[in-house]
């Protein structure tokens, strides 16, 4: 039977097999299929990295990881108190749903939590809770879009596209943070719309593949949402002549989005989220801070002289001396300026100091950063072809 499952149809299971497990935690009762859900993700991951594509690099990767996860201590805030804090509870109420109690607001109920629930999942399936082996599911969940990088790369590039995701992530690959599962899995949707020369073409396999990648980013962080939107105009933007692709671009738009839209409905129908001013956004503040060019200039300092998207930035443009795609920099730079702009409001909008909220730039960059440079050599990759 498994020799009638190709790549496709093993990446797919793999990513069924975490949102399937984010909606066995809607109720207590569904406790079981947690359990059968992580054992479906590690037994075809297992299979993936055995039997259908023998990257070794990959597999080195993935195992240093691991091992670098599960021999550090959560010591950053965020990691601790929001997102592992979060998989405990999950845990121990069996639920996701629990956080319409709005107990603990610090941890930000209103967050998204398919990586808390995954984390969850994989402590239903060793029985207790510890301080240390849950966040290593946060590093699994790094595998899908990883086997995404090893399939669109030769080994030789795949290592340097190793390398570039190390330079821009870093410890956030093993820290318990967001940020670098949310920029691995945006560069990963983006490589498979970018790969698209017609979206007629796509195989009923690579749309689902899509969609499920896009639905887990949304229902990683909030930034996860405003990507997808950047993601889905860019593409827009780079294929304004390709009438026929705009509707099955909305399409699978319109699908990724409907399970952050409920999330996001549930949230504010039990008031998650809202009743500590410091997190809501009040548009005084922006009118306080848009004519005051010293903001403009703080934040600029803090988001494009960031060192990440300095040198993604110099990468772009050393890549243009090799190849001129004209679409290629359309949706690059769309992509990228929508984001950067949509950063601007924000920090622009924040009910908080303005420098201190800048601390987090450092980790909000990240995505865009990676994404311009892996695009980037992408772009000289489908040039110069292997290497």
């Amino acid at each position: 039977m498994l020799k009638f499952i190709n790549k496709e149809i093993c990446i797919l299971i793999i990513l069924s097999s975490i949102i399937l497990n984010y909606i066995s935690f809607l109720s207590p009762e569904l406790n079981g299929l947690a359990k059968v859900n992580f054992l479906i993700f590690i037994f075809f991951s297992l299979y993936y990295f055995l039997y259908l594509e023998k990257n070794i690099y990959l597999n080195i990767f993935i195992f240093l990881l691991i091992i670098i996860s599960l021999g550090t201590p959560t010591v950053d805030w965020d990691a601790r108190s929001i997102w592992l804090f979060k998989s405990k509870q999950i845990f121990f109420d069996q639920s996701i749903l629990n956080v319409k109690n709005n107990y603990a607001e610090f941890s930000h109920t209103n967050y998204p939590s398919i990586a808390p629930a995954f984390s969850a999942g994989l402590v239903n399936l060793v029985g207790h809770w510890n301080e240390i082996y849950p966040k290593t599911a946060f590093t699994l969940l790094l595998i899908p879009p990883l086997i995404i990088l090893s399939k669109n790369f030769n080994k030789n590039i795949f290592l340097i596209c190793l390398s570039i995701i190390l330079f821009t992530t870093g410890k956030f690959l093993v820290n318990g943070e967001m940020d670098g599962i949310v920029s691995l899995y945006f560069i990963s949707s983006a490589l498979i719309i970018y790969n698209l020369k017609n979206v007629d073409n796509l195989s009923n396999y690579e749309f689902y593949i899509l969609i499920f990648f896009l639905i887990i980013l949304s229902l990683l962080k909030l930034e996860g949402l405003v990507l997808i939107i950047c993601l889905t105009i860019g593409s827009l933007i780079s294929s304004i002549k390709k009438k026929n692709i705009f509707k099955k671009i909305i399409i699978i738009f319109l699908l990724s989005i409907i399970p952050i839209t409920l999330w996001n409905l549930f949230t504010q129908h039990f008031n998650l989220g809202t009743t500590n001013e410091n997190y809501i956004f009040d548009i005084n503040d922006f009118y306080n801070r848009v004519f005051e060019i010293n903001n403009y200039i703080t934040i600029f300092n803090y988001l494009i002289f960031n060192d990440k998207f300095l040198a993604s930035i110099l990468f772009f443009f050393i890549s243009l001396f090799f190849t001129v795609n004209k679409n290629t920099i359309i949706f690059i730079t769309s992509v990228s300026i929508i984001y950067i702009l949509f950063l601007f409001t924000v920090y622009l909008s924040s009910p908080l100091d303005l420098e201190w909220h800048l601390n987090s730039a450092n980790r909000v960059i990240k995505p865009i950063a990676l994404f311009i440079f892996i695009l980037s050599l992408q772009n000289i990759y489908k040039q110069f072809g292997k290497i």
